[in-house]
């Protein structure tokens, strides 16, 4: 396994952790994570992309320097049936593509 990899790993099991620890404060939260590294250390480079739909917002990785406009989020906000139904198909498309 790389470094990167395990990087990733260790990352995500930081990002895990701040969401359980919120969830018990009952605090729920959208965490910004780079599609690069795992690492929640995003900041926002062109805030006016925030307002404006057609252009997004850059950010920046704070630890490996990825710069884009896409971040995945990881959420600890409970997610309903139709949501969880949705999410399901989703996989199951995805897992199809990747079979063909």
């Amino acid at each position: 396994m790389g470094r990167l990899c395990m990087d990733q790993d260790e990352n995500v099991k930081k990002n895990l952790k701040i969401l359980e620890d919120l969830s018990r404060q009952g605090v729920t939260i959208d965490l910004k994570i780079c599609p690069q590294c795992k690492s929640s250390i995003i900041s926002i480079m062109d805030v006016a992309g925030l307002y404006s739909p057609l252009t997004p917002a850059r950010h920046v990785c704070k630890k490996c320097g990825w710069v884009g406009r896409v971040v995945i989020e990881m959420t600890n906000r409970r997610i309903d049936e139709l949501d969880e139904d949705m999410l399901n198909e989703i996989i199951s498309m995805l897992s199809e593509e990747g079979e063909k």
